[in-house]
Formats: C-alpha cells, structure tokens, sequence
C-alpha cells in the first residue's frame, strides 16, 4: 500500500512547494488546543499593534534559538507530521519541530508581506484555530512598496483546522501576509484551493466570508539552538 505523505496535499496550480490538507485535526482536537492557547500564562503573550502572540521552544535570537522543550500539546503533532513527511531529511539532529509560533488575530487583523527569515529550515507547517484566512503570496522581486494595496500573484484560502505547508521555492522566494480586512472576498485574489477548502456538498459562498477570531500554530526547525547560560554574562573577577 502506497503511504500518504504531504505530496497528497499539492495544489494543481499552485507552485510545488505548497500543500493544503483540510480537516487536519478533528473539532474536538480544535477545541482542546484554543483552551490551551487560551489559558497559557499571561507573561506569555508578546502583544503587537496588530495581533498577539506567543513563541514555544524558546525565542530565536541572531538566527538562533535559546532553547527549552516544547509542551506535551504541542509535541502532539510530531507523529502526523512524520507520518506525512513534513519535515522529513530537513536536519540530522531535529527530526520534529522545535520552535512554535503561536498567533491571535482579531477579525480586522493582519500581517504585511513578509518572510520567515534564514533561522529556520526552509519548511513551515500551520496549523489553523477557529477562523480562516487567506494568505496571500508575492514574488519577492515583484513586491513594490506599497505592499497593502498590490495584488497578490495567489492566495490560498486557509480554513480551520487545515494544515498548510510552505517549502523549498516558496518559503525562499515569495512573500505571504495577510490583509486587515474584517471580510474575504472569495472572487478575488486568484484564490487557488477552493475547491478544497470547501466540501463538496457545501461549495464556497457567493457572499464575502467573515472572519472571526483566527488562532496559528505555526511549527519550524530552528537548526542552529544555544543554551541559555551563554547570554548571561561571565563573572565578575
């Protein structure tokens, strides 16, 4: 029997290093993991003008991570991700993920065009909470200033509990964001996964979507981890 590996996920018309699989993780699983978010110490939310956030595994600093395990609810994860291949011959050392970044949006809320930086592994898998979005994607040499109002070369409509992953050509050479827009309109912006956000019995509304509050999980491999003692500083002689 032919094993299931992301490669199940490639959307047609988007480019290769794009995977899209909806219902990744069940309701209830859903559910478990927003009251997880949720009830996460108040010291560990980062709080931006735009949204909210918080980071497990440790916080990446000059292209490297101060390192600290992540949590059982989050480990959870690995072996789908395994079983799938996600980040499968990425690293000799991490085999799973070691860094999660975790965050809130507000229905209105979103990030400009950007990427993910060299400190991770040119792999990125997200897990989405209890509403959608849609990411939208721009060749980096096409990218002008006025990244809020240029069209975007695709978007991918991202719905709940769908896992969406980023590899190899598009991590490195396309942007992704997402507009502050309180609705989607789901006729523009060359949406390229309709027909599998959707089921097949319930097709993608005419109307806009609304949006409500999202919630990411947003895994990588920082390659390169450090221990915390080395920032602090030596002893007075």
């Amino acid at each position: 029997m032919t094993r299931d590996t992301i490669t199940k996920g490639r959307l047609p018309n988007a480019p290769a290093s794009v995977y899209y699989i909806p219902d990744f993780i069940s309701s209830e699983e859903e559910q478990n993991l927003i009251n997880k978010v949720l009830s996460a110490p108040k010291p560990k939310w980062v709080h931006l003008k735009n949204r909210r956030l918080q980071n497990w595994g440790g916080v990446v600093v000059n292209n490297a991570m101060v390192a600290e395990p992540l949590p059982p609810w989050l480990t959870s994860f690995n072996p789908r991700f395994r079983e799938l291949e996600v980040f499968e011959g990425l690293d000799p050392i991490h085999k799973d993920p070691n860094h999660c970044l975790i965050n809130e949006y507000l229905p209105g809320q979103g990030i400009l065009p950007h990427k993910d930086g060299p400190a991770y592994h040119p792999t990125v898998a997200t897990v989405s909470l209890s509403s959608h979005c849609v990411l939208e994607f721009f060749k980096f040499s096409d990218l002008s200033e006025d990244r809020k109002n240029q069209e975007p070369e695709f978007s991918i409509l991202v719905q709940p509990r769908s896992l969406l992953v980023l590899k190899e050509d598009v991590y490195n050479h396309y942007m992704h964001g997402i507009r502050e827009v309180h609705s989607d309109n789901l006729t523009e912006g060359n949406i390229l996964n309709l027909d599998r956000a959707f089921p097949p019995n319930n097709p993608a509304p005419i109307s806009p979507l609304q949006r409500d509050t999202r919630i990411s999980l947003t895994f990588r491999i920082v390659p390169k981890t450090i221990r915390g003692n080395r920032f602090l500083a030596p002893p007075k002689k």
